[in-house]
Formats: C-alpha cells, structure tokens, sequence
C-alpha cells in the first residue's frame, strides 16, 4: 500500500513535470512515460501493462515527430523560407532560454515571443519587406501555439491512459 502511494505521488510529479515540458516542445511526453514505467518498478508490479507502456512510448515518439512535421507544415502554409524557418526554430530556442529566469511562464511567453521574432528578423532580413516579415513572424506565433497545444492534448491522454491501465 505503502509502495503504491509512493509510486503514484512520483508518477503524478512526473506528469506534471513532462505536461509543463510539453508546453514548452521538450520531450515532456518521454517524461510521462518514464513516470508510468517508475510506478511498476516502484511497485514492483506489472500494474501498468506492457501493451499499455508501448502505447505510451509510441506516443511519446509520435507526438516529436507530429511536432516537426507541424512545424514544416505551418512553415509552409505562410510561406516561409528555409531561411525564416530556420530563424523561427532559432528564435523559439533562444526565447526559452531568454525567459527561463521566470518560472515556467517566461519559457512560455520566450518560446512564443522567440518564434515570432526570429522569423520576423530573419524574413525582414532576407526579403527587406516588412509585410512579408510581420506575416512570416505571425506564422510561426500561430504554428507554435498549435504545437504546443498538440503536444499538451498527447500529454493528456497518455496520462488519462496511465490511470485507465490502472483500474482495468
């Protein structure tokens, strides 16, 4: 009993942990599935099934490479270059990092800004036409909200799944 209790409160830490990370584009799904493998070795069972944790994994990888197809995908649909693309990617790394002094929501809002920004400068740089730039720079904005929300609704049903195995 006591086992269970430890394991599900690991487990949970893992989840919300790979959720925020998911948010973020930083593999917050293999954290999930890392929390779901921790409860059977906490418990030293086999409580969330083996099929149930190849779901899990097949998601996680999944969802990364559903993330980069989007990504070429929305880069794409505005008509951005490979030089504003790569600017975009830049940009949302950078952004990160810039707001990372402010727990959680600065990565956040840096991820979304960055994106922005790096295809706004790199378009705006490339093409010298502002109009061009500003519709590059909103391109990648609303392709990284529709990542992260993607990524966020894996996060969830991987974790609703965890819990479902766990009362079948």
């Amino acid at each position: 009993m006591i086992a269970q209790l430890i394991a599900l409160i690991i487990s949970g830490l893992c989840f919300l942990v790979g959720m925020i990370l998911s948010i973020f584009g930083i593999g917050g799904s293999f954290v999930i599935f890392a929390g779901a493998v921790l409860y059977n070795l906490i418990t030293w069972s086999w409580a969330v099934t083996q099929w149930t944790l190849g779901i899990l994994l097949f998601l996680a990888v999944f969802g990364e490479v559903l993330e980069w197809v989007l990504s070429v995908y929305g880069a794409k649909k505005f008509k951005m270059t490979n030089w504003t693309t790569a600017g975009f990617i830049i940009g949302t790394i950078v952004g990160m990092i810039a707001g990372s002094p402010i727990f959680i929501v600065g990565t956040i809002a840096g991820a979304f800004i960055g994106a922005f920004l790096g295809a706004f400068i790199f378009s705006l740089i490339e093409k010298k036409d502002f109009d061009k730039a500003l519709k590059a720079g909103t391109g990648a904005f609303v392709t990284r909200i529709g990542v992260s929300i993607m990524k966020f609704v894996f996060a969830i049903i991987m974790i609703v799944l965890f819990y479902i195995s766990l009362l079948a």
